[in-house]
């Protein structure tokens, strides 16, 4: 049997392994074999080379299933599991293996508490050794994994009768009262929603080393008093977001890739495109504090002065951390960040008249409504953040300087009002040599940190034709629904789900090269399957609505292809005209208008931006 497990380890296909288990078994039934001989075909069987690269773990399972039955499987491997099954859980997370947690399970004896707690004590010792930041990563795969352990649990209440279950090192106040109480069910739920605050603490715990507190209060320099400053910035057109970078987990264990443009919209009544987003700051003469919003969804305004009470207007500031949507809240949160108004502070227009001598009046513009899928909120930050550093005296307020830093900077900005964005999000609108840019990040203990390649062969006006942008007016519901189903798909490594994410990244290459060389045809084809991919991992990312784009003989025969930008579920449409349709699909999209799902869509005309964000005084 020892060369058996030994040739296991190696073997290279599945065929081969079936044989081997086999071998396994017969042996096994012969009593020619010794429980360390069968804990070693355990290990060998769950982290085989060649099933964790082909996803095919499952498949060796289930034809060992159909050769033992459970109750022969306790007999002869129950003791090996129980004592195997905790070591293998930990290593599967430690060594992030591509194998599905449920089939490890599958290997258990029969339901039995006692082998369940006893991954439940390894999970918590391993993660208790671990530094902050790993315990955060790892922690969300083992949250994941221990919430079907109390699935399993929860079936038989009879194992509680006496301790309540194990603590662990990254229990929050909730599952700590579950356990406490005995409350085995929610213990699940309750796992589940303890994913992405670890996610968020990891990356919080990676800004930090970003957010040194500067000496003193910063101060306006008084030749800028007179002076207007505006800055413009682009939107991000994306065309792909392999290994999502808001899945800050998989972008940090496996490297991100992200393949997007920055580009300027022409809207219904403008001769031209134009930069979408627009911050303008001046300096007012009076103390006083006025903040605008203009965009294509929303109007806000925000105006206190040195008339009105301290108290009362400081706490109308910072109402929008106290909950709710607030229109101004990323504008008044980059005051903070930039320190012109102290965090928390008691007299907001005493910073701001100790920062400017005066008052201050900033405006934002959109010319597209947040959720669209072009980054809106993200690069918005990042101009925010851009004239407020020029006013500041930051160094990321000079064009020289604001690569990476301003873009690092906007993520924290995000982050810290609960906008759940990623690395490539405000990117996207960087400037440089080409408009079109291919990022990699490669796998990192830490921040990510980009390296950008500028697809500078790209003929922009040619571009421009053959990749129509469509905006659907389909509103785009619950966005961050696709991303917990991505993230859910990461953690628990189902063989179809994950599968798809890993093609999404394969893909994302092919697509660089096709822009390269202008192959238009291969891109509307990766485009179309990286949709597909998208909607395997994403089911509510489409309906029958949007699959009309992709899938109606008319809108086919002029299309090589497409694909929703962002998340889906709505927003705007990359579609690849055939070489000579591009105004022809323009007409047949234009037409969609007559059809109730698309009676507020547009075909939106636009350009390739290289500037980036730029700033005016």
């Amino acid at each position: 049997m020892e060369k058996s497990i030994e040739r296991l380890k190696e073997a290279g296909s599945l065929p081969e392994i079936q044989s081997l288990i086999e071998v396994v078994l017969r042996d096994a039934r012969r009593a020619k074999s010794k429980t360390r001989e069968h804990r070693l075909f355990l290990r060998h069987l769950i982290f085989n080379e060649a099933l964790l690269a082909d996803l095919h773990t499952h498949l060796a399972l289930d034809y060992l299933f159909s050769q033992i039955t459970q109750e022969e499987w306790g007999e002869l491997f129950g003791s090996a599991a129980d004592r195997e099954l905790p070591l293998l859980m930990v290593d599967l997370v430690d060594q992030s293996k591509d194998v599905d947690h449920k089939d490890v399970l599958r290997l258990l004896p029969g339901p039995s508490s006692r082998s369940l707690i006893a991954i439940l004590k390894a999970f918590n010792s391993y993660l208790e050794k671990l530094p902050a930041s790993p315990r955060c990563l790892h922690g969300m795969r083992i949250a994941h994994i221990q919430a079907d352990i109390y699935r399993i649990l929860a079936k038989d209440s009879g194992g509680w009768k006496r301790p309540p279950p194990p603590p662990c090192c990254i229990d929050d106040k909730a599952i700590r009262a579950c356990k406490e109480q005995k409350q085995i069910a929610d213990l699940p739920a309750a796992y589940e929603r303890r994913i992405n605050p670890l996610q968020h603490r990891d990356l919080h715990l990676n800004l930090a080393v970003l957010a040194a507190a500067p000496a003193s209060a910063p101060s306006m320099r008084k030749a800028d008093y007179n002076k207007t400053f505006q800055v413009e910035a682009p939107l991000r057109l994306g065309i792909s977001s392999a290994n999502a970078s808001d899945n800050h987990i998989r972008s940090k264990q496996q490297g991100g890739k992200t393949l997007n443009a920055s580009i300027d919209l022409q809207l219904e009544g403008e001769n031209t495109p134009t930069p979408p987003l627009r911050v303008t700051a001046r300096r007012l003469a009076d103390p006083s504090l006025v903040l605008r919003s203009l965009s294509m969804d929303f109007k806000a305004d925000f105006e206190v002065s040195a008339r009105g009470d301290a108290a009362t207007q400081s706490e109308l500031f910072f109402a929008y951390r106290r909950g709710g949507d607030e229109p101004l809240r990323l504008l008044k949160q980059a005051l903070v960040h930039t320190g012109i108004v102290r965090d928390n502070s008691e007299d907001i227009i005493r910073d701001i008249t100790n920062f400017s001598g005066g008052g201050l009046e900033i405006t934002t513009e959109s010319k597209v409504m947040q959720g669209s899928g072009l980054g809106t909120s993200s690069i918005l930050a990042a101009a925010i953040l851009k004239v407020l550093y020029r006013l500041t005296g930051n160094p990321l307020g000079s064009a020289e300087c604001e690569y990476p830093g301003l873009y690092d900077q906007s993520l924290m900005l995000e982050q810290s009002i609960g906008l759940n964005s990623g690395w490539q999000d405000a990117r996207g609108a960087c400037g440089g040599p080409g408009a079109i840019k291919d990022f990699y990040a490669p796998p990192t203990a830490d921040l990510p940190a980009p390296e950008i390649s500028f697809l500078t062969d790209v003929d922009g006006d040619l571009f421009a034709e053959r990749v129509v942008l469509f905006d659907t007016g389909i509103s785009r519901t619950a966005t961050h629904r696709g991303l917990n189903l991505v993230l859910e798909a990461y953690l628990s490594r189902t063989p179809k789900c994950y599968a798809a994410m890993r093609e999404s990244l394969e893909i994302h290459d092919q697509m660089v090269a096709a822009l390269s060389t202008g192959d238009y045809a291969a891109l509307g084809l990766m485009a179309n399957r990286y949709w597909q991919l998208r909607c395997i991992l994403d089911p509510g990312a489409t309906s029958a609505d949007l699959q009309y784009l992709f899938e109606a003989p008319e809108i086919n025969q002029l299309t090589e292809g497409g694909l929703i930008t962002g998340a889906g579920g709505g927003g705007f449409a990359l579609l690849i005209a055939r070489e000579g349709q591009g105004q022809s699909l323009r007409k047949r999209l234009f037409q969609l208008q007559k059809k109730a799902a698309y009676s507020r869509s547009s075909v939106v005309e636009y350009r390739l931006n290289r500037s980036g964000i730029r700033l005016r005084e």
